[in-house]
């Protein structure tokens, strides 16, 4: 099925289950995680990059394996103390009480840097609106709700970036590492020798020493 279109019929409903199925009220836009490469309208979808599409072509792109839907954030259940140890000290129930409270927050996620490919394609993000990212790879990590790899750069300055694994930059997320040096630049909306459009970057990778691990 790679490079497949999603310009043909949708699948008999029979091979879907209505109970499993969703219906996206027209000319609102759906994000999805591509599965499995596949060429829509002359654009070309990664394997683990995340895409708003049009409600109908993300459906089809569902039901025939294409994409998914983003995994919803786990709510994260409170942890009870121990009943059995008690904790004399005032000081030592206030830490407890705290940790316990930070189990229930979700993490804060820093601004994404990437752009997204529709702003790009529709031209309102253009190379020179993306400042350049310079700065430490603070974590590597999974999105909960995207399941997909992330980086979490901070700048010099303190702030601090996510970017996210995409096909242009796969090579750098596999030699990075927290204490990096990392400096990538967006190039802009690319096509490969088959035509198919993608989101290209430069970067350099070095060590946390100074040392160039990657560059591109």
């Amino acid at each position: 099925m790679d490079g497949e279109g999603l310009e043909g019929e949708l699948l008999p409903e029979d091979v879907i289950p209505k109970s499993t199925r969703k219906i996206w009220k027209g000319g609102e836009n759906m994000e999805v995680k591509v599965k499995e490469r596949f060429e829509h309208e002359g654009d070309e979808f990664e394997e683990g990059e995340i895409v708003d599409l049009p409600g109908d072509t993300a459906e089809r792109a569902i039901e025939r394996g294409f994409a998914e839907e983003p995994k919803e954030e786990k709510e994260i259940s409170s942890i009870e103390p121990d009943k059995g140890a008690e904790e004399t000290e005032e000081g030592n129930e206030t830490i407890w009480s705290e940790m316990e409270e930070s189990l229930d927050e979700k993490p804060d996620l820093p601004e994404r840097w990437n752009p997204a490919r529709g702003d790009v394609k529709s031209g309102k993000v253009s190379p020179n609106d993306v400042e350049d990212l310079l700065g430490t790879v603070k974590r590597l990590d999974v999105h909960q709700k995207y399941d997909t790899p992330m980086a979490v750069v901070e700048t010099p300055g303190g702030d601090e970036a996510t970017v996210f694994r995409q096909k242009a930059i796969e090579d750098l997320f596999e030699e990075m590492q927290p204490g990096d040096r990392v400096a990538i630049r967006f190039l802009g909306l690319e096509k490969s020798s088959n035509g198919y459009e993608y989101l290209n970057y430069r970067y350099e990778l070095r060590g946390a020493s100074g040392e160039k691990k990657l560059s591109r």
